[in-house]
């Protein structure tokens, strides 16, 4: 476990390296603000569209690895939802509030997995994380603009907008034209994967110092009790979860590791831009996703480790 503590060590400083720019100001919040724009709209999603795209999957259990994770996606969410009056009235939380705690237990930071993924198992892993955008991305973003219609006490979403809005996701739309390219079975050109590997070399390191920008350290303490949970859920339940329907489904090896990886990572910074549109409490997301990074420091490793990642 050390020696997968230390492989990741980096991939925190970096992020830290991103949290103290941020508090000196070298960087403006509207220049920060800018960064996470680019790589949410261009950088990642080039990546994802290139590993799906160009990978070979003929040895991968694609249909079995997306199908542990979407049902461990629809099991947590699906339970909270089942239990929601009784956890509101237990945290004292609201509506609104309820719907950070969902986002909070089942999205995954895709950031940061990409940039531990071939730390720990090399670059063409990435492949498989791609899979795994694909499985989890269009699933996340349905059920939770779902959750929050019902429980922000957000106006109707009728089926053409919430579709629209899953469209307009860049990691749903390059996720789909990579599987697009996958089943034309053409190869892209070499050309245009330079071109490509060019785009999203950067991406890695610049996502990670803008996760670091993120972070609001100060104002967790008087929210703790739906944190703590958040925290609980999202890195050690979602975990076991995963790897309990990857282990039914048959996934083993290094697709069983990376997929888990995925599902034991922070929760995605895309909750805090829903939260804002659609009426939940976006400043409680922000403090799930600080609170969850530096815990990750320790859960990951120890997902990492039990997974026989070593």
């Amino acid at each position: 476990m050390t020696t997968i503590f230390l492989a990741l060590l980096p991939v925190f400083i970096v992020i830290l390296v991103g949290f103290a720019l941020r508090k000196t100001e070298v960087i403006s919040t509207e220049q920060w603000a800018g960064l996470d724009h680019v790589c949410y709209f261009v950088l990642f999603p080039v990546i994802i569209f290139k590993e799906i795209a160009a990978a070979d999957f003929s040895h991968v259990p694609v249909l079995q690895m997306a199908g542990a994770m979407a049902i461990s996606v629809i099991a947590m969410i699906g339970l909270l939802v089942l239990f929601s009056r009784p956890l509101m009235a237990g945290l004292g939380i609201n509506g609104p509030q309820f719907t950070s705690l969902v986002q909070g237990a089942a999205r995954w930071h895709t950031f940061i997995a990409f940039a531990i993924i071939p730390l720990t198992f090399g670059a063409q892993a990435l492949s498989l994380g791609a899979v795994s955008a694909a499985a989890m991305t269009p699933l996340l973003n349905i059920l939770c603009v779902i959750v929050m219609a019902r429980f922000a006490h957000e106006t109707y979403v009728s089926p053409g907008q919430l579709l629209l809005s899953i469209l307009k996701n860049p990691f749903v739309f390059s996720s789909l034209g990579g599987v697009a390219w996958q089943l034309s079975g053409l190869e892209l050109p070499a050309m245009a994967l330079q071109v490509l590997d060019m785009i999203g070399r950067g991406a890695l390191g610049l996502a990670l110092l803008t996760v670091g920008a993120g972070l609001r350290v100060g104002s967790v303490v008087k929210e703790w009790p739906p944190v703590a949970l958040a925290v609980v859920l999202k890195l050690l339940a979602m975990p076991a979860l995963m790897a309990a329907t990857l282990w039914l489904m048959g996934v083993h090896g290094e697709a069983f590791a990376v997929a888990l990886l995925c599902g034991a990572v922070p929760t995605g910074s895309g909750a805090y831009v829903l939260a804002r549109k659609m009426g939940g409490d976006a400043p409680m997301v922000a403090n799930m996703l600080t609170m969850q990074v530096i815990a990750a420091v320790v859960t990951i490793p120890l997902v990492l480790w039990l997974a026989g990642a070593r």
